[in-house]
């Protein structure tokens, strides 16, 4: 049984609902960065029987894995149960998958609960976007997106800070408390979410496919923007190594910038949508990070690769939004729960093909060059975004 909230043209859900639909993200985005802070401990106290600094990569990383099919999977659920069911389900899961480790002690069941947390996350993160567009439209639910997108770097920056605090305070196991804050979010989703009714007719389900078939590139182009995204958390580290450029805590400074700069155009996103058009924004998040990683793969000074990191931050905090409120726009809402699940995967299949990707470009010219060879692919993507859709690059509909 679900329990059914009234529908209307204009919707804004209020704060308590739009709190919820924000810290969903955030929380999928704790999945890798509470336990990034843990991987020398872990390894060190997993030692050789564990594969030691292999195994705990794998841990970080093994969600994402599951994120991608996952997704997918909870916005056909969400259709036949709701939302609300697959939210509070997932979130239950996410508190056991990830603050779970704190009782464990093999690697067996650490590897069974990260794939657990994996699944609790693609449930989460669709879910948190397919209420949005059941509770919000127009301008309010473009800036909630916004938020959402903005906590999501603001808690993975607090993570990597507070997480190794909490490693040398409690050892290895003691970031993973840092789930735990999945426990008020489900509270608060228990007394304020609820479901919109919506008929769905067997035909329309027949054609979700055939939808979501139709907005294709958008997922193509989102994978392609993740994967700029991701580039200097994965990438600049080894660049700024390779040319004795910057100490290990110079790296961490310089590559937080791109998280910093990500978060405060996320929170302005909302508003700057009054004067900007949605594939304006696009054209401006593949510009900026296409120069940004151009300005890195060049640089021969650490405040160089610092100005490209702030670059490409300010197309990392536009993606998601932009891109999820095009797919709003263009997808009936009998898809939108399905095409939140693919949004999903394609943002974690970008950050998982991003070292497979620059493994490539390195093999044919060097780090550098593929920095380079990957910024001619992104700038080549805003001039045919900005080609294709001159209508829509400045905002022509007056915003409430």
């Amino acid at each position: 049984m679900t329990v059914d909230a009234p529908q209307s043209s204009d919707r804004n859900g209020g704060a308590l609902v739009a709190a919820v639909c924000v810290a969903g993200p955030a929380l999928v985005a704790l999945i890798p960065m509470a336990a990034a802070p843990a991987l020398v401990a872990m390894a060190a106290h997993f030692g050789q029987s564990a594969g030691s600094e292999l195994f705990s990569q794998i841990v970080m990383t093994l969600p994402a894995a599951m994120l991608i099919l996952a997704a997918p999977l909870a916005g056909i659920l969400a259709n036949r149960i709701g939302q609300r069911a697959v939210l509070l389900g997932s979130l239950v899961l996410y508190v056991i998958g990830g603050a779970g480790v704190l009782a464990i002690t093999s690697e067996t069941a650490l590897l069974a609960l990260r794939l657990l947390l994996g699944i609790a996350g693609g449930g989460v993160l669709t879910s948190s976007l397919g209420l949005i567009g059941d509770h919000f439209s127009g301008h309010a639910r473009e800036k909630v997106l916004g938020w959402a997108t903005s906590l999501s770097s603001l808690l993975a920056a607090l993570a990597l800070v507070f997480g190794g605090f909490l490693v040398d305070l409690g050892g290895w196991q003691a970031p993973f408390a840092l789930y735990l804050l999945g426990l008020p979010t489900l509270l608060i989703a228990l007394l304020v979410i609820r479901n919109v009714p919506r008929q769905v007719h067997p035909k329309e389900e027949k054609g979700a496919l055939a939808e979501l078939a139709r907005i294709w590139p958008y997922y193509l182009l989102l994978i392609l923007l993740t994967l700029g995204m991701f580039t200097p958390a994965i990438q600049a580290g080894f660049l700024l190594a390779e040319r004795g450029m910057a100490s290990a805590q110079m790296i961490g400074t310089v590559i937080a910038a791109t998280s910093i700069v990500a978060m405060i155009t996320a929170w302005s996103f909302g508003y700057l949508r009054s004067r900007i058009g949605l594939h304006g924004f696009l054209v401006i998040d593949a510009t900026s990070m296409g120069l940004g990683i151009l300005i890195i793969g060049l640089a021969t000074q650490t405040w160089q690769v610092f100005a490209g990191c702030c670059l490409v931050g300010i197309g990392a905090g536009m993606s998601e939004p932009a891109i999820a409120s095009l797919i709003f726009r263009k997808a009936p809402p009998f898809v939108h729960a399905v095409a939140m699940g693919v949004i999903v995967s394609a943002l974690n299949a970008g950050q998982f093909l991003n070292p497979l990707a620059f493994d490539v470009l390195r093999n044919l010219g060097g780090l550098s060059s593929a920095f380079v060879g990957f910024a001619v692919v992104l700038l080549a993507a805003a001039a045919f975004v900005a080609l294709r859709n001159r209508g829509d690059l400045v905002e022509r509909t007056p915003q409430p």
